[in-house]
Parts: structure tokens; C-alpha cells; sequence
């Protein structure tokens, strides 16, 4: 009897096929997810989208830079400049979450306000004497109950403003009678009932407050007497009882001082607030727009800010434009926050982690110079292209700081996303899907200038199984989205998520027009792209044409074409050849056909994927001849020495951070 064994070799073959597990730490694992080096690819395809949509939004605001930014634009430079100086800014308690931190509020409408404000500079200064005015509006104020302060200040509103009627009000309220029962009857209905189970001292104290205050307030100058004293009464009726405590609190404590008191009225008829409460005045903000306001300087401002960002989308100078750009775009947000737009906010956004990490390592000018120079530098050492040289030319070396940059926008994204949606559920027009339909009915927005979309509407709304279903696809769809993105895009259902959340941004885009903004949303959604997938697409194919570059590695003028070549040759297509017989630099195709001088210019240039984007430059007067001379000279040129023999080996190029 045999009995079953597992076969060794399968077993072998397990052996050799199963990776062997590799075990990482925690701390491992959570550096690697931040720190991990990346393909810089990804960030700089981000980087040249971002930039070609701030620089169209910059250029559009060349038409209307004085509108905008102007000293006399739709917000003025003199209001700026008191919203830098004046605004207030307040922090709350550390320790205490119930500390109060209401305010003194004028009425938003600009009638009660100015009434409001004609009460409060009326007021008597010295602090006595408006103690005394007001000591009937502080005793309101302590009643517990808010109707309780209701009654008593309206219970002095209806003495009006003849003295007659005051005298019938205080003579009831003090126990009296007047020439008839029925007007004793009256008057006794109307008053609190809270002050006429008081004792005759206490009632008779009230009255004498209420004398003084009405006083007071029949020597102020109203523009209409019974009008503006209701405002002033509705005001601190209908106001939350913290921000009146705090106004009364805030009347109370006006200065004596003239010129005090009138800045703090001043302030407050602004600001709306009182600065003594606040944390500082003023606003950490800048902007060039503050300072420079003659249209000539701004015209020269904008044009140089054009062009930075013009040489930070093709990757020039990137870590020093990159910090520019985002400089200068929050200088434009600063100086005009009134139309403050999600748009801005996500070009900020974007620009801030295009800052942070080193975006000009790939697609970019910055990269072609670094292949000049690693090119240059191996036929400098060895004639040739060492292994270290060719490996950097074929692909830009991993990122840490590329990663990190990538990671950054990546989990602020998923902010974003669980924010919107997390807030939507808050609100009832989304549980029932009217926020949906109210977005694409709203005229502002959409596209209801057009028959065809109102026709449209119209029968989605006529058939009501089909307004239903709609509404209720398009809000569960955007649930789903915006609140699973943060979780499912960790998992292989990226490629979907990405898909629905671009058709999302895209439909919104076209619904409410909002282009730019959905546009940068989407060029944000870049960042989840698997590393390599940007950069494979972008690669040449197999089938591209091949050519061989013949130059003498012993003179330095060749050399220099050699390299500049190279550094424009990013699909590898042309391999150099050293030949120190070679007396001018020929460009040999597969049928062994040299080319050289404007005949290599243009074979290059037509064959080249990289110089076949900019052939059209060859149609400009003598830039054929120009780079004929860079890439083709002609003559002798100065001999350099052989490449020395060294011991050492060639250092690899190190990974950028």
C-alpha cells in the first residue's frame, strides 16, 4: 500500500515562483506611504496643465487689470488698504467651550443702522450722566427672560413722544388714576406685568428711569422721531440676547474722550464690532497690488508675471518660478478676495504642492539642460556614454520630493471630496433631490439661454417616474463619489473612481459652466494616476526612426553638439557615435545617408519627436542657420584633450528630492 506525497519539485517550483514576503514595520510602512520615491513624471505633466490654466486665467485678467486691481477698481484700493489696517481677527478660549464671545452688532439694513448709530453719538459722554439715561435699559437687560426684555422696551416705546402720554403711562404705573376708568383700564393693560406686582419705592425708581431715558432720547437728533426710535427698539429686540448684552455692555463702556469715542462709533459703524475685544486689528495679507496702483507699473507688473508663469510651465528655473507663480497668484486672490472663487482656491492649492515638490525634474527645460550637462560631463570623462549617463537619459530618476508633493495632494483631494460630500448630507434638498434640479434649472449657471436644454427640462419634468429617477441618480451618484473617493481610491477600484469623478466634473462644467474650476479639479485627479502611466504615454513607440550621430569625441565644439543632441532626444532615437576621424558632425540615418549642416536641421527637426513639436521655428529667418551651426559646425574648432583613464568610477546620478 502507497500512500500520496507531494511531489518535491512542485514544491521547488512554489519556492521559486512566491515572492518571499518581505515584513516592514509600521513606522516602515507609514514612511514609505509619505516618503516613498516617485517617477517626477506625474507631477510634471500636473505641473504644465496647472500652468497652462493659470496662465489663460492671468491673461484673461489683462483685459480688465484696472477693473480688478485697479486704485479705483470695483473694490478701491483706499478699502483694501483699511480692511489690511483695520479688520478685526479674534481667537476663542483654550480651555473654556462655553466661553461667550458675542459681539456688539449694528442692524445689516442701512436705515436701522444709521438710526442705531444717531442713538448711540446722542448718548450724553460723561459716563454718569448716560448712566443715568440708561439705567431703565440695564435693568431690562438683567431680566432673565428674553420676552421679559421685550415687553419692558416696547412698554417705552408706546409712550411715544408727546409728554402727555408719558404722564398717563407713569401715573397708572405708580398707582394713580386718570379722568376715566376705562383710560386707567388701558393704560394698566399695557403695563408690564412684571413691574406691577413691584413695590411702590421700586415703581416709583422705574419711572424715574424711564422719565430719564425717555428724555434722553427725545433730545437726539432723528431724522423722523417715532420711525427711527422703532428701529432702534426692533433692533434690540430682535437681536440675539448675547450680542445685545454685549452692545448695551459695549454703550456702557464708551469712552469720555471725544476723539475715542468717535473712533470707536467710528469702527463700529464699519466693522460692525467692537476692537477692544478683538485678538489684533489688521490682515496678515500682501499683495503688489497694494502698493502699486499707477496703471503703467501694473501693465510692466502683470507682463513680467505673465511670463513667469509662462517659463513655469515649461519648467525653467522651476524651484525659483514655482515659488514666483504661487507668490504672485495669492497676490491677485489677496487684492481681489470680494470675488473670491473655488477656482482660486484650487489653483492655490495646486501651485503651493507644485512648489513643494521638485516639478521641473521631468517634461521640462530644466530636464533637457540636465541631460546637456550628464551628456557633456560622460563624453567629457570618457569619450563616451557611461552606464550611469545612459540610465539617466532613458528615464528622469525617482523623486522623493516629487512623492511627497504627490502624496500631499492626493490626501488633501480626499479632504476635499469627504468634505462636500459629509456636508451634503446635512441638508434636506439632498436627501430629496431637489439640490440637483435646483442646480440645473438655475439661469445663473446653466445652459437655459439655449431652447434645445429648456425643452429638454421641461420633459424630464413632465413625466414624473422619470424626474424621480433622474434626481435621484444624479444625488446618490454624487454621494457615492465624493464620500467612498477618500476609501475605494486605495483599492483596485482607482481606475473607476477616477472615470466617474472625471465624467462628474466634466457634467458640472457644462451644466453650471464653472470650466476652470472643474478643469483644475480634474488636472488634481492627475495625482492618483499610477507613477509611470504619464510618462509611458508619453513615450514614443518602437517603430520611431533611428539615426546614428557621428562626431570627433576630441573636439569641444563637436562635443557640445554631441550633447545637445542627446539632451533634445528623449525618445532615444539618435545613438552617438565617436569617430576622431569625423571632421563635421554627421546625422546617418538606417539607408547610411549623412546628412549635415540645414539638411541635418531639418531631418532632425522632421524626425525627432520631441524637436517635431517646434518645426514650425525653422520658418523664422536665420534660426535654420543658427541651430545649423550649434548642432552642425563647420571648420576646425579647438581640440580638447583625450578623456583620461581613471581609476575611479564614473558616480551614479543620486535621486532628487
Amino acid at each position: 500500500m502507497s500512500t500520496s506525497t507531494p511531489k518535491p519539485e512542485l514544491d521547488h517550483e512554489a519556492r521559486i515562483f512566491t515572492p518571499e514576503a518581505v515584513y516592514r514595520s509600521p513606522w516602515q510602512r507609514w514612511k514609505d506611504f509619505w516618503f516613498k520615491a516617485a517617477d517626477p513624471t506625474t507631477l510634471a505633466f500636473i505641473r504644465i496643465c496647472t500652468g497652462l490654466l493659470v496662465l489663460y486665467i492671468h491673461l484673461a485678467y489683462s483685459l480688465d487689470l484696472q477693473a480688478f486691481f485697479g486704485k479705483h477698481g470695483w473694490y478701491a484700493a483706499a478699502f483694501i488698504e483699511k480692511e489690511r489696517q483695520e479688520s478685526p481677527s479674534y481667537v476663542s478660549s483654550f480651555w473654556d467651550w462655553d466661553a461667550n464671545y458675542a459681539f456688539p452688532r449694528l442692524s445689516d439694513f442701512p436705515h436701522r443702522r444709521q438710526a442705531l448709530m444717531t442713538f448711540l453719538r446722542g448718548l450724553p459722554t460723561d459716563k454718569t450722566e448716560r448712566a443715568a439715561a440708561l439705567r431703565y435699559l440695564n435693568r431690562a437687560n438683567e431680566f432673565a427672560y428674553p420676552d421679559d426684555f421685550r415687553i419692558a422696551l416696547y412698554y417705552l416705546q408706546s409712550m411715544g413722544t408727546r409728554p402727555e402720554e408719558l404722564n398717563n403711562y407713569l401715573t397708572v404705573l405708580l398707582g394713580g388714576e386718570l379722568e376715566s376708568p376705562e383710560r386707567t383700564a388701558a393704560y394698566t393693560r399695557d403695563t408690564p406685568p412684571m413691574f406691577r406686582s413691584l413695590p411702590v419705592e421700586t415703581r416709583s425708581q422705574i419711572a424715574d428711569e424711564i422719565r430719564a431715558m425717555w428724555t434722553t432720547l427725545g433730545r437726539m437728533s432723528w431724522t423722523d422721531p417715532d420711525r427711527d426710535r422703532t428701529y432702534v427698539f426692533n433692533h434690540l429686540v430682535e437681536v440675539a440676547p448675547e450680542q445685545r448684552k454685549s452692545l448695551i455692555d459695549y454703550i456702557n463702556t464708551l469712552p469720555e474722550d471725544a476723539v475715542e469715542r468717535a473712533k470707536l462709533l467710528d469702527y463700529l459703524e464699519y466693522w460692525n464690532n467692537d476692537p477692544r475685544k478683538a485678538y489684533r486689528l489688521g490682515s496678515g495679507i500682501f499683495s503688489v497690488w497694494f502698493h502699486v496702483t499707477d496703471p503703467t507699473q501694473m501693465a510692466i507688473i502683470h507682463i513680467g508675471v505673465l511670463i513667469v508663469i509662462f517659463l513655469f510651465t515649461i519648467g525653467l528655473f522651476t524651484r525659483v518660478t514655482s515659488v514666483l507663480v504661487w507668490l504672485a497668484c495669492v497676490g491677485y486672490i489677496h487684492r481681489t478676495q470680494q470675488v473670491l472663487f473655488g477656482m482660486d482656491t484650487m489653483m492655490n492649492i495646486l501651485l503651493f504642492y507644485l512648489m513643494i515638490g521638485n516639478s521641473g525634474a521631468a517634461l521640462s527645460v530644466d530636464r533637457l539642460i540636465a541631460r546637456y550637462r550628464a551628456v557633456r560631463a560622460s563624453l567629457k570623462r570618457t569619450g563616451t556614454l557611461d552606464p550611469q549617463t545612459s540610465a539617466f537619459l532613458a528615464y528622469p530618476p525617482p523623486s522623493v520630493g516629487a512623492g511627497f508633493a504627490v502624496r500631499l495632494l492626493q490626501i488633501h483631494f480626499c479632504f476635499i471630496y469627504a468634505a462636500a460630500g459629509l456636508s451634503k448630507l446635512k441638508g434636506q434638498s439632498w436627501w430629496g433631490g431637489q439640490a440637483f434640479w435646483e442646480v440645473v434649472v438655475n439661469p445663473e449657471f446653466t445652459l437655459m439661454q439655449y431652447g434645445w436644454y429648456e425643452k429638454s427640462l421641461r420633459w424630464f419634468a413632465s413625466v414624473k417616474p422619470i424626474y424621480y429617477a433622474m434626481t435621484i441618480i444624479a444625488v446618490w451618484f454624487t454621494l457615492f463619489i465624493e464620500i467612498s473617493f477618500a476609501f475605494l481610491i486605495w483599492t483596485r477600484m482607482r481606475w473607476l473612481l477616477i472615470l466617474l469623478a472625471t465624467a462628474m466634473h466634466a457634467l458640472i462644467a457644462v451644466l453650471m459652466g464653472l470650466n476652470l474650476f472643474e478643469l483644475l479639479m480634474i488636472v488634481m485627479l492627475l495625482a492618483f494616476l499610477p507613477d509611470r502611466v504619464i510618462r509611458d504615454r508619453l513615450r514614443g513607440a518602437a517603430n520611431l526612426v533611428r539615426y546614428r550621430f557621428r562626431f570627433n569625441p576630441q573636439n569641444a565644439a563637436q562635443v557640445r553638439a554631441a550633447a545637445c543632441t542627446a539632451s533634445m532626444d528623449v525618445d532615444n532615437q539618435v545613438e552617438l557615435v565617436p569617430d576622431r576621424t569625423a571632421t563635421v558632425p554627421e546625422l546617418v540615418g538606417a539607408d547610411n545617408q549623412a546628412a549635415t549642416g540645414s539638411n541635418g536641421v531639418s531631418t532632425m527637426f522632421r524626425n525627432v519627436r520631441l524637436l517635431g513639436w517646434f518645426r514650425w521655428v525653422l520658418w523664422i529667418p536665420g534660426i535654420r542657420a543658427l541651430w545649423g551651426h550649434r548642432l552642425f559646425p563647420q571648420g576646425d574648432a579647438t581640440p580638447r584633450e583625450s578623456p583620461k583613464t581613471s581609476s575611479l568610477t564614473p558616480r551614479s546620478p543620486t535621486k532628487r528630492s
